[in-house]
């Protein structure tokens, strides 16, 4: 069984036309919509939308948020049409009927434990910011997770019933949900398939109600996480630095040993339960990789930090920020890729 949900603030005509083709589909158990506090001047649209066939609408007193209605409709297609996967799709018209139909064939077809998202290879056309937008968040998917997504923002997806309940308690209330979704699933071991899918922007993409920059922030703070995390550490690391070399007038060396020590062990407690998300995973198993990480990363800085002090000449300060500037690529990468790296176990859901 398949269900489709429709989040929806503010719609048109556009809207209905959709749900009278969409109730036409025998494939398709029924249809929920959710008023995302659209006000007076839409319960129109929305009244209308009950009285076509296999449709449901659920209603917010006032805006939450599209993540909020994304989860209400979930919860409620769960309740109402239990076992049933789920797809969802955007009220502006972007997504045809044709295409909502073949990620939920292809979700069926799937084993379960992978997510279906339609793929839009956007042409030179389309608006400016979606082509921007999708570009940015593209590339810093990559670099948190390590896997590879072209459309990041599609609100085209298919999603299993089994990981329903996780995704209910996904953190997230407006756009930042949708990519919240995306960076969690490897970690969970939910796999992600995109299919081609039609590029359709009517005006402009004018009733797109995604804000730029207001939610381009909301979307990347998980990845602005790890950049606070690193960026507080090495306060803390330089910090013990220069007391235990000025301070202490202890060797170069073994200042970056002790300073390295103490933030190492609060590196690892802010990236395993804040940045990677990661408190499923054996703590004992990620504690010993990254310490046995730590420890190479150590020896290998103190043997830089010499030997540019040493044979080079440099500056004590100076070269630590050098050598700590090329270690922490290789620290981040090797957290990601294997000691916080996704459970790949299925049925975990």
């Amino acid at each position: 069984m398949v269900s489709v949900l429709i989040p929806s603030y503010k719609p048109d005509e556009r809207l209905l036309v959709l749900l009278r083709e969409l109730s036409r589909q025998e494939d398709l158990c029924g249809i929920v919509v959710v008023d995302d506090g659209g006000g007076a001047e839409f319960a129109g649209i929305f009244a209308e939308a009950e009285t076509i066939g296999k449709v449901k609408v659920v209603r917010h007193a006032v805006n939450l948020g599209k993540g909020r209605a994304l989860k209400t409709g979930i919860n409620f297609c769960m309740q109402l049409f239990p076992g049933a996967d789920i797809v969802t799709a955007d009220c502006d018209g972007q997504h045809t009927v044709a295409d909502i139909l073949r990620v939920a064939k292809e979700l069926q077809r799937a084993d379960g434990d992978t997510m279906v998202t339609g793929k839009r290879v956007l042409p030179p056309s389309v608006p400016l910011r979606s082509r921007f937008g999708n570009g940015v968040t593209r590339l810093a998917y990559l670099l948190s997770t390590g896997k590879k997504v072209y459309d990041t923002q599609t609100g085209l997806r298919a999603l299993p019933a089994k990981w329903l309940p996780e995704m209910l308690k996904t953190p997230g209330e407006r756009y930042e949900y949708e990519m919240n979704i995306l960076l969690q699933a490897p970690r969970d071991g939910l796999a992600i398939r995109e299919i081609p899918i039609d590029v359709i922007y009517i005006d402009d993409n004018k009733g797109s109600h995604f804000n730029p920059v207001r939610d381009a922030i909301r979307v990347f703070s998980r990845i602005f996480a790890f950049a606070a995390s690193s960026i507080f550490c090495f306060a803390i690391d330089y910090a013990g630095y220069a007391i235990l070399l000025s301070g202490l007038h202890i060797a170069p060396q073994f200042s970056y040993i002790g300073a390295r020590v103490v933030s190492a062990v609060v590196n690892f407690l802010i990236n395993r339960n804040v940045v990677f998300g990661a408190k499923k995973g054996s703590v004992v198993k990620q504690a010993i990789g990254y310490f046995a990480l730590a420890l190479v990363i150590m020896l290998l800085g103190s043997y830089g930090v010499e030997h540019a002090v040493s044979y080079w000449g440099w500056n004590e300060y100076i070269s630590k920020i050098c050598v700590d500037v090329v270690l922490s690529v290789v620290s981040f990468l090797t957290q990601r890729l294997f000691i916080f790296a996704p459970d790949r176990k299925k049925g975990k859901a």
